[in-house]
């Protein structure tokens, strides 16, 4: 059986140690040792008749950390529920171990170190004499209409158009490295995305108005974009952000479609949808319910 023993090494902070001899685990390691050779199929022995001195070569050194690791942890287990320790998450592994030490041809007694953290004791005085506030948000209009707007966005459909036509487009297109004249690098970076025509800068969202599938134009990624969307779509891309000059690459920006998406209509479908359960059937009776989640959620 294993041997635990306990010091406090800070302020809500114990070590265990778990002290494990040969005969906690040898007995388990040799009996897992025969399975393995019972089942192990090995080119040139028969199913059920490899050597167990083969198989303890082949495979020795990971059943014997093995079942060393589950003795300790029995040992640890057994411990902690014994002494109905009240801890914070599960106890951690100190770097003072022995698993490095382990050896099948010198089984001797291994000790494993842990730090645990433990739950302090405190008491509630009683409440129910006391007052508190509770405070009614006042829910405006313009929380309710953006709140709306962006369930129905969410609830929307993409419908594919010709052409960009407005900032709210979403373009299919692949990034494609390139020089300045637009001639694409070999093994340079290559990748297909989506994204609004809202995230480029004014004078890009104004050359890409018109633009149809295949055609394309070209930019620098430093130019292109604003400082948050240029974060993003250099990550995206793979670009070294360590390094200054990486969003100064060309890109070829193929468009491969274009689709705008059509917002969820105010109908009882879609109040449902974001409500299940409740019946509305007005976008008076929604609005309404948006406000009081709204409400609820502050």
């Amino acid at each position: 059986m294993a041997t635990v023993t306990r010091e406090n090494i800070g302020l809500l902070n114990d070590k265990i140690i778990v002290k494990v001899e040969r005969d906690d685990y040898l007995p388990s390691f040799e009996k897992a040792i025969k399975n393995y050779s019972k089942q192990a199929n090995i080119p040139g022995f028969r199913r059920g008749m490899v050597p167990v001195g083969m198989v303890k070569k082949m495979y020795g050194t990971s059943v014997f950390a093995d079942e060393v690791i589950k003795s300790v942890e029995k040992g640890l287990s057994d411990y902690m529920t014994g002494e109905k320790l009240e801890i914070f998450a599960q106890p951690l592994p100190l770097p003072d171990n022995d698993s490095p030490q382990l050896d099948m041809n010198q089984p001797t007694e291994y000790k494993f170190a842990f730090e645990v953290g433990l739950k302090p004791a405190f008491s509630i005085t009683e409440l129910h004499s006391d007052h508190f506030k509770k405070y009614k948000v006042s829910v405006t209009d313009q929380m309710v209409n953006e709140e709306l707007d962006r369930l129905q966005i969410r609830s929307g459909n993409l419908v594919e158009h010709d052409a960009v036509t407005a900032e709210d487009n979403v373009m299919n297109a692949v990034f494609a490295e390139c020089d300045a004249e637009g001639n694409e690098l070999e093994g340079g970076i290559r990748k297909e995305t989506s994204l609004e025509v809202k995230y480029f800068n004014p004078f890009i969202r104004e050359e890409l108005q018109g633009k149809k599938p295949d055609d394309s134009i070209v930019f620098q990624i430093s130019t292109a974009f604003e400082d948050k969307e240029r974060e993003w779509i250099s990550s995206d891309l793979g670009l070294d952000k360590e390094d200054p000059q990486a969003s100064d690459k060309y890109f070829r920006f193929t468009i491969t479609k274009v689709s705008f998406l059509e917002k969820a209509g105010m109908t009882e479908d879609f109040f449902n949808t974001v409500f299940p359960g409740k019946t509305l059937s007005t976008e008076e009776e929604f609005r309404n319910a948006i406000r009081l989640q709204i409400q609820a959620e502050w």
